[in-house]
């Protein structure tokens, strides 16, 4: 048998092995539930709005956050409205910490397959304001869902300025600047 013939052959065999995963894969992909995906995101978003304006009574003046999720694309919105659109560079802040919060969230549920991992690098200063003066609040709602035995395990990591006077954390201040070249 000639080369090619060889090639032809091991060609079609391996294509009739992936064909059955083909079909099951399509399978699954039509089971998907982007409604409820959608939703959960959106509970522990809100959740953390929730929490930081229990904190600070006031700091998330917007509407709810709203996802709208498919096979192709997702759209976050505050209210009606998409979230760069609705919001300014504080409430962006919040609404991104909400995002990372949201997916710490969904970690203690296996089928959302969330990692149970968050690393933020707080900025020293967000929109004029120094971040120190501010970070506890942000950072608190955290601290409390960590804190819940389902989600023993799972991993935050937040770099700030300050963060003093918070309980239940490991604080560890770095002195020395550590820089890498190209």
């Amino acid at each position: 048998m000639a080369l090619t013939a060889k090639i032809d052959a091991k060609i079609r065999e391996l294509e009739d092995q992936i064909e059955p995963l083909e079909r099951a894969v399509n399978r699954q992909k039509s089971n998907a539930d982007f409604g409820a995906a959608a939703g959960a995101l959106e509970d522990g978003m809100n959740a953390y709005l929730n929490a930081i304006n229990k904190h600070r009574p006031g700091t998330w003046q917007h509407g709810a956050v709203r996802i709208d999720l498919s096979r192709r694309e997702v759209r976050f919105r505050v209210g009606r409205t998409r979230w760069n659109s609705a919001l300014g560079g504080t409430d962006s802040l919040y609404f991104l910490m909400a995002y990372h919060y949201g997916l710490l969230a969904l970690s203690v549920e296996a089928e959302r397959h969330a990692p149970g991992l968050c690393i933020i690098d707080m900025p020293g200063e967000f929109a004029g304001q120094a971040v120190a003066d501010t970070e506890n609040f942000i950072v608190q709602p955290f601290i409390e869902l960590l804190e819940r035995e389902a989600l023993h395990g799972a991993q935050l990591i937040i770099t700030g300025a300050s963060f003093a006077g918070l309980d239940n954390v490991h604080l560890q201040s770095l002195h020395h600047v550590h820089a890498s070249k190209d």
